[in-house]
């Protein structure tokens, strides 16, 4: 069977995704720089009739000047944007020219901001670098505090975040949230209670952040992130869904609503967000696995064998992809390709308790049962305690 990768969507310069219409070359062009085809996705944007064009546009088309080095036209087009990353790039773009007085009038626009990055941020920025000892950068740190005590403090915990100091971040997120509550600190909370495991109160501090801030994209998609988490599949699918509708040419977000549509049992609308990010995307791994497990989950496991097996033929060096397809073996009965599988995914990382027990029900289904058990004393050793049950029912004489 034939697997078509594209979907064609539409031939005309706009389409429709959830009543919304989409310029086509745009989503091209967003596509483009995802595969850091920086110089192409400026072409297509420019392409756009000009009184066509968003505040978006122009920041996606300055960024793809900026990683393609044309720093003055990146500059430009920067301008055009009336969106607050575009002042932060314009500095990066005049810094990178050795221009300090534009940089700094850029930067001091930006720090004027609401939502901006760490000071650390920026004085560790590599663009800034060709600045730093110019009169201009020195001026404008001395001449005003551009960070409040609350706005530091989260960039403390950030920092501990990222160092893996856990419990020290989420104390300073604490005392902030109990003297300001705010979504930026909500939001970060979420972060380091997922971080450390905790995910019934990553989802709560996830909602919460959302609840006072709703046109953040990002909190969004990371709310329906820790939905998941916590098997609220029904919660998470509403967030991604207000995700998509604030930011439709953000393509990594239609693969993540099919993943949290897969979870809902909602296997043709996750197939349809696959296909249209194939269509930008073709052959993409991370679509080939999502469409490979809505195939399987949906009952139709060759299909997903078939998608798994691309994959794999793309990227042979992660053992999930293997497990994967040795699951869509085991369901199509396929039971020497699950054997192999497995074991590959064995050779790629040992310490994989799972797939241990995987291997010993498909060595017992094989009908090797002192082969099976010992596969299933190796992943209760390594703590998978569901292996426990099968030692005790085919082990035990």
């Amino acid at each position: 069977m034939k697997i078509r990768l594209i979907c064609v969507i539409c031939v005309l310069f706009t389409l429709s995704v959830n009543g919304q219409r989409l310029n086509e070359l745009y989503l091209q062009a967003r596509a483009d720089m995802l595969r850091e085809q920086y110089v192409e996705a400026g072409q297509k944007i420019l392409s756009i009739p000009a009184r066509e064009r968003t505040s978006q546009m122009y920041l996606t088309l300055g960024e793809s000047f900026y990683r393609s080095g044309n720093y003055s036209e990146a500059a430009r087009y920067f301008a055009e944007s009336d969106n607050p990353e575009a002042l932060l790039y314009a500095a990066r773009a005049c810094a990178m020219m050795r221009q300090p007085a534009q940089a700094t009038e850029w930067l001091q626009k930006y720090l004027l901001q609401r939502d901006k990055i760490s000071e650390i941020e920026i004085t560790l920025d590599p663009a800034f670098e060709r600045i730093e000892r110019s009169r201009e950068w020195r001026d404008l740190w001395d001449d005003r505090e551009w960070y409040n005590v609350s706005e530091r403090r989260h960039a403390d915990a950030a920092v501990l975040l990222r160092r893996g100091r856990h419990s020290e971040a989420l104390s300073i997120i604490d005392a902030e949230i109990t003297r300001a509550s705010t979504a930026r600190h909500h939001a970060l909370r979420a972060k380091v209670y997922e971080a450390m495991g905790l995910y019934e109160p990553a989802h709560e501090s996830a909602q919460a952040a959302i609840r006072m801030r709703n046109n953040i994209p990002e909190y969004f998609a990371d709310a329906a992130s820790i939905a998941t988490r916590v098997n609220r599949h029904d919660v998470a699918l509403d967030n991604i869904n207000r995700a998509v509708r604030l930011d439709p040419y953000q393509l990594e977000l239609y693969l993540q609503r099919a993943a949290i549509l897969r979870m809902n049992q909602r296997f043709d609308e996750a197939r349809n967000d696959i296909n249209f990010y194939f269509t930008y995307l073709p052959g993409d791994v991370k679509a080939l696995y999502q469409m490979g497990r809505a195939e399987t989950e949906a009952g139709n496991p060759l299909a997903g064998i078939e998608y798994f097996t691309m994959l794999i033929d793309n990227d042979n060096s992660n053992p999930e992809y293997f497990i994967a397809r040795a699951d869509a073996g085991l369901k199509s009965n396929n039971l020497a390709l699950a054997n192999h599988d497995l074991s590959q995914a064995l050779d790629l990382n040992i310490e994989l308790p799972e797939v241990w027990h995987k291997k010993g029900i498909v060595l017992y289904q094989e009908n090797k049962r002192e082969d099976a058990c010992y596969y299933w004393r190796r992943a209760l050793q390594m703590g998978y305690r569901e292996a426990s049950e099968f030692i005790y029912r085919h082990c035990i004489r």
